[in-house]
């Protein structure tokens, strides 16, 4: 079970319980309740390289995204507001970008990578920027974006547009030109349109884009993901396990009252799990890092179409990664946060045969 907890300051505390795992797989909210997962052979896992860890303590401290792009992993730690180049085959450092100012090519207070193709992405929270990159660590243009405290995730298009999902509003799907022009806003579909869900509740992340210029835009609650183009059009798919429809429990308490007014504290509860914890994406294909499952929570990968949404198999991750990205050629890359020290690992999966060599 999960218990999040929102209040003024904007802080959401996660207190996260796993579930043991049963023997059944079924989805838990389908219209066929036979359907299940399809787990592919190779679900065992082999590791290439470790960074981090005992051995190199001040390597990481908090690395919270990562992204893959022309043959070299990034790491974006928010411990360090610094962007970490490694080669994607050695996990070997090329270059490192830090926290410097507001020139161009610079940051101050990084918050979110995003991948291009042989590019990638710095989004800066304090200068309202997204500033792109090559694999080299070149700076190639910069994006102005409006509102950036409040974006969560982003998809570069090509043509200089951006998609964007923000937080803490109704009309969290934009779309950015590049010159940071809003060229439209819509908004999540929600079970009761009465209600205002709490930010958390309507968390999604975004992956790609495709070659179409489609990215798929994958919330952390519900029974949905979709599709975006850039005309605005949300196309749902359904989650092969679905979760509830976001619903949250809202506690006011006052604080302080006086003639001039009074001091109020809003705490939003939910006991909802999270079905999903990420989005990655390789060509037409999405991979979501599966949250409240029946069996193995948060230790699961499923596969979908993006062009047609349709379902294609899982697999067995072997840990639950703080962060996951995904190279062309399927070599996969997770960053594990600990309490006092923090990797980044490349692993591989192979057949159940390789396990017996």
């Amino acid at each position: 079970m999960h218990r999040y907890r929102r209040s003024m300051t904007g802080v959401t505390t996660l207190v996260l319980t796993l579930i043991d795992p049963v023997t059944t797989l079924h989805a838990q909210s389908t219209s066929s309740p036979r359907e299940g997962r399809r787990f592919r052979a190779d679900s065992f896992w082999v590791r290439s390289w470790v960074r981090g860890g005992p051995v190199e303590p001040e390597l990481f401290v908090e690395p919270r995204q990562l992204r893959v792009a022309d043959g070299v992993v990034f790491v974006l730690d928010l411990g360090t507001r610094e962007v970490i180049a490694m080669d994607v085959d050695s996990g070997r450092t090329r270059f490192s970008l830090s926290a410097r100012g507001e020139g161009p090519g610079e940051f101050k207070r990084p918050a979110l990578l995003v991948g291009n193709g042989s590019q990638f992405g710095v989004l800066d929270h304090a200068t309202s920027r997204l500033t792109l990159f090559g694999a080299n660590g070149a700076m190639m243009r910069n994006f102005p974006i409006p509102d950036a405290a409040n974006v969560e995730s982003a998809c570069v298009l090509s043509g200089g547009h951006v998609l964007v999902k923000a937080t803490g509003v109704r009309e969290a799907v934009r779309l950015i030109d590049s010159v940071g022009r809003v060229q439209f806003k819509h908004s999540l579909p929600v079970a009761d349109p009465n209600i205002v869900p709490p930010t958390f509740l309507m968390s999604a992340n975004y992956a790609g884009p495709t070659a179409d210029d489609r990215c798929a835009l994958v919330p952390l609650y519900g029974r949905r993901w979709f599709t975006v183009d850039t005309r605005g059009l949300l196309v749902p798919h359904p989650f092969i396990e679905p979760g509830a429809d976001p619903t949250a429990r809202v506690d006011t308490k006052a604080l302080d009252k006086s003639w001039r007014g009074e001091m109020r504290r809003q705490i939003q509860t939910s006991t909802m799990s999270p079905i999903s914890r990420g989005a990655l994406q390789v060509g037409d294909t999405l991979l979501v890092p599966a949250g409240a499952t029946r069996r193995s929570p948060h230790r699961l990968l499923d596969y979908y179409l993006i062009s047609s949404g349709r379902y294609l198999f899982s697999r067995r991750l072997p840990t639950t990664f703080t962060a996951l990205a995904v190279g062309p050629n399927g070599t996969f890359f997770g960053a594990v946060i600990g309490d006092e020290t923090s990797w980044v690992i490349a692993l591989r999966p192979a057949k159940h045969a390789a396990k017996r060599r």
